[in-house]
C-alpha cells in the first residue's frame, strides 16, 4: 500500500494512503456529528463502526442518549460494550458483545485519551473492544482535556489513520468552540 507523510508535532509520520472507502465512512461520521445537541463544554463528534466485510455494525454521536455520551462510546454500547457510567438500558442491542476483530472505527475527532465526564476514555474503550483500526479526520485540540488518543491507540497496537483533508469539515461542526 502506498505511504504518505503526515506532519505530527514537527515530525513526519508514515501513514498508509487513504482509500475512497475511508473517505466515505469518515464523511458519514462527520454527517452524524451534525446531529449532536449543542454544547459549550464538549465537541460534536460522529462515529461509524464498520465490519471487515464493509457492513455497518453501529453508529453513534456525542450526547445521543445522555449529555455525557461520546460518539465512539455510543457506537460501542449499541454492540454491548458500554463505558463506565453509561446508562446501558438505553443501549439497543446491549449485551450482544459482537466480535470486533478486524473492524474499523471512523470518528470525526480523535478518540479521547482523558475525559472529564466519565472515568473511561474512548481510546481505552476502543482498545478493550478488540477493534484493530481507527480512522479520524481531526486530532483533539487541548481545549477541554489533553489529546493523545491516537498515540494511546497506536501504543496498544491499533492502526490509526488521519485523513487531514476532512479536518476542516469536522472542525466546522465545532466552530462555536474554536472562535
Amino acid at each position: 500500500m502506498p505511504v504518505g507523510r503526515v506532519p505530527r508535532f514537527g515530525v513526519l509520520v508514515a501513514q498508509p494512503a487513504r482509500t475512497d472507502t475511508d473517505l466515505h465512512w469518515l464523511q458519514e461520521a462527520i454527517k452524524l456529528s451534525r446531529y449532536c445537541p449543542p454544547s459549550a463544554t464538549a465537541f460534536s463528534v460522529g462515529a461509524v463502526l464498520i465490519a471487515p466485510d464493509g457492513s455497518v455494525l453501529s453508529t453513534g454521536f456525542s450526547r445521543e442518549w445522555d449529555p455525557a455520551d461520546h460518539a465512539e462510546e455510543v457506537a460501542l454500547a449499541r454492540l454491548g460494550f458500554p463505558g463506565q457510567g453509561m446508562r446501558t438500558h438505553d443501549a439497543p442491542g446491549y449485551g450482544s458483545g459482537a466480535n470486533l476483530e478486524g473492524a474499523t472505527m471512523y470518528s470525526s475527532l480523535e478518540p479521547c485519551a482523558a475525559r472529564a465526564s466519565r472515568p473511561t476514555p474512548c481510546a481505552d474503550l476502543i482498545i478493550a473492544s478488540g477493534i484493530g483500526r481507527v480512522v479520524i479526520a481531526w486530532r483533539e485540540p487541548p481545549i477541554f482535556v489533553p489529546g493523545g488518543g491516537a498515540a494511546r491507540l497506536r501504543q496498544a497496537g491499533l492502526t490509526v489513520k488521519v485523513i487531514p483533508e476532512l479536518a476542516a469539515a469536522a472542525r466546522a461542526v465545532n466552530a462555536h468552540l474554536l472562535s
